[in-house]
């Protein structure tokens, strides 16, 4: 049997972390990380807009093998996350196994060698060529390809024109006039910033937001040596934010309890709302749908700025771009010198511009449309596509928790279930059954029946289908108790080889640690104190026959 290799798309926060578990904690360094990018960070490398940060706070949005006692501030912006991607890697040895500039153009399984054809392009040279792994894993991410939107006549703009994502640092906005389309999470960071020196700012809102306090101090020193010095302190805090966060989503749930809760915390939002924005924004800015049914804002400023006065919120949508400016649909023309696209990501094209076939020679595309959008049993697996995983694959978005934790997660039991077996050799080949990814995604759906993610709204969650392949629909902890669960009858498995268990057994001992060893003799040693008095009195000459030594050479 030839010896595994593992694939490894995208060099971002998942990609990272998957290296790094396959590295220190499965003791396996056959794996291969292409990134489109030209370095590390992924979502954090790609958005650099003005005012780009986290709305997360950073100790939770942090990687649970690396916390980091020098955080700045509780939610910090984007170039501070990316510093702490770039040293993660560097600190772990992941770097060697990258290789960047390289984008994936797709992967075929090659059902006569059991072995994956990932094809690629070297994104300097346009060279393309194929690269052979017995796993493939995508670590792309959801917030990773920008959401083009088209409108009349916009080709014939003549000014700059971007997304958030693309942002042209090239263009220097001071003293323009700019427009800036959408009012999502990105729109309200980027706005306030840009206000402050541009002539002139007009955003295009067309559909309202729930906008709650985000209070965002520095850390004091006191604070930051805790961090640094107090053993499980910074572990301890970051519990405690999870708990705190992932008790929100009790107010997503159908039930008069989570619909009372949800008002309480409605109500709070909308005097907020009108405690800081001016009263000719209020008749819009409250929405129609309930909380959670979009994501929600934490204000990054945004609604202190709209009292600037070089600043124009309307709530409407666009009817043409011509070569000056853009046409509301109310027909009023406005000229612009630089038109932002604050319209998002594709959330649901979870592998794009990727082409996966799969056993069958079928298109993982083709199957998700069968389906109705994408799915995959615990986000991860898909039937038909024998050992390849997603990472923040369908319906494991948190609603509001740390991303990364429901990543790790997940990587997690990815390594559990499918790497570990293969690079033990207890298996070579490993597929999930069609039954089980399917019962398991209708189970999710209708736990989602009734919550807010299906309230109506426009939002990202819910696909063209109008089925929502995004979000799970509980507690990010269900989670990872769920990933926990042992399930029979899950996965078909074929090949390996019978000598798997010398494999594990050397591979355990060559990942665990001196402190673990240490730590087994001494439980081993305190377990035959007390039950061997053969071995306390074995133990007791030997103390007396040391301290006897010593006096001696003291003597």
């Amino acid at each position: 049997m030839s010896s595994p290799d593992v694939i490894i798309i995208g060099a971002g926060p998942s990609g990272i972390s998957m290296g790094y578990t396959l590295k220190h904690k499965l003791g396996f360094d056959d794996f291969t990380i292409y990134e489109k990018l030209d370095g590390v960070g992924g979502t954090w490398r790609t958005n650099t807009y003005p005012g780009v940060g986290c709305d997360v706070p950073t100790i939770l949005y942090s990687f649970h093998f690396n916390l980091n006692p020098n955080w700045s501030k509780e939610l910090c912006d984007g170039p501070e996350i990316l510093d702490y991607m770039e040293d993660t890697v560097d600190k772990f040895d992941l770097r060697k196994h990258m290789h960047f500039s390289t984008e994936c153009l797709g992967a075929t399984w090659n059902q006569s060698i059991n072995k994956w054809d990932v094809h690629v392009r070297d994104k300097k040279t346009r060279l393309e060529f194929t690269r052979r792994a017995t796993v493939f894993i995508s670590a792309v991410g959801g917030i990773s390809y920008p959401r083009d939107v088209k409108f009349e006549g916009m080709e014939s703009f003549k000014g700059a024109m971007f997304h958030t994502a693309r942002w042209d640092h090239s263009i220097d906005y001071t003293g323009k006039r700019m427009a800036v389309i959408g009012n999502g999470c990105s729109a309200a960071q980027v706005v306030p910033t840009v206000v402050k020196d541009a002539a002139f700012v007009k955003q295009y809102a067309r559909s309202p937001q729930w906008y709650h306090e985000r209070p965002n101090r520095n850390f004091t020193k006191a604070e930051t040596w805790a961090f640094r010095y107090v053993p499980l302190w910074e572990r301890w805090k970051r519990l405690q934010l999870f708990l705190e966060n992932d008790d929100l989503v009790s107010t997503y749930m159908p039930g008069v309890k989570a619909e009372a809760r949800r008002v309480k915390v409605e109500d709070h939002a909308k005097k907020y709302i009108f405690s800081r924005a001016p009263e000719k924004y209020h008749h819009f800015l409250i929405p129609d749908f309930p909380l959670g049914c979009k994501r929600r804002i934490f204000d990054p400023n945004y609604l202190d700025a709209l009292n600037e006065p070089n600043l124009d919120v309307v709530p409407e949508g666009i009817n043409a771009i011509d070569e000056t400016g853009i046409i509301g649909v109310d027909r009023k023309k406005d000229d612009f010198d630089i038109i932002v696209l604050a319209t998002g990501f594709q959330v649901q094209q979870f592998l794009t511009p990727m082409e996966v076939l799969g056993k069958d020679g079928k298109s993982l595309n083709q199957q998700w449309k069968e389906h109705r959008g994408a799915q995959a049993y615990m986000g991860s697996y898909i039937h038909n596509f024998p050992n390849f995983a997603i990472l923040f694959g369908p319906n494991t978005f948190p609603a509001h928790n740390s991303a990364l934790f429901s990543c790790e997660v997940q990587i997690e039991y990815v390594a559990r279930t499918l790497l570990a077996p293969i690079i033990n050799r207890r298996a070579a080949v490993i597929e999930v059954k069609s039954t089980a990814e399917n019962q398991w995604v209708n189970g999710i759906h209708e736990q989602l029946k009734g919550s807010v993610f299906q309230a109506g709204c426009s939002n990202w969650y819910i696909n063209e289908f109008g089925r929502n392949a995004a979000s799970w629909p509980g507690y990010a902890s269900t989670y990872w108790k769920e990933t926990l669960v042992p399930r029979s009858g899950v996965f078909v498995s074929r090949g390996g080889s019978r000598m798997w268990g010398f494999n594990a057994l050397g591979r355990w001992m060559r990942t665990t640690s001196s402190t673990t060893y240490g730590l087994g003799v001494v439980l081993i040693m305190l377990g035959l104190w007390r039950r061997n008095s053969e071995f306390r009195d074995v133990l007791k000459r030997i103390y007396r026959g040391i301290l006897a030594q010593i006096k001696g050479l003291m003597g």
